[in-house]
């Protein structure tokens, strides 16, 4: 006969070592559900981060690409062969109205 075989023993075995009756920890309980709350919220916020950031970078690759595209047109090119300060100046133009056009951001 081994120990597992014995009933009596299991029995006596379950209640020396069960944890005592008491009520449950309502601090800890709360304490895990703002976690789970805080993570999700944080899982949400990361998702539409990487949505904002992913539009952008389209965006951004489309204006590029024309600029890139507008630049090769002769009077453009001789323009920015003989003002080169005039390429800074329109891309931080751009960069502005990129700020003011794009608005606060990702809100979760």
């Amino acid at each position: 006969m081994t120990d597992s075989d014995d009933p009596d023993l299991d029995r006596l075995l379950s209640e020396a070592l069960a944890p005592p009756d008491r009520p449950a920890d309502r601090g800890f309980v709360l304490r895990v559900e703002r976690g789970v709350a805080e993570s999700e919220r944080f899982r949400r916020w990361r998702a539409a981060l990487l949505s904002q950031l992913a539009g952008e970078a389209l965006a951004l690759a489309a204006v590029a690409a024309s600029l890139l595209f507008i630049a090769q047109a002769p009077p453009v090119r001789d323009a920015l062969e003989s003002a080169p300060g005039l390429a800074w100046s329109a891309l931080l133009a751009l960069l502005l109205f990129w700020k003011l056009v794009r608005g606060r951001g990702v809100r979760a």
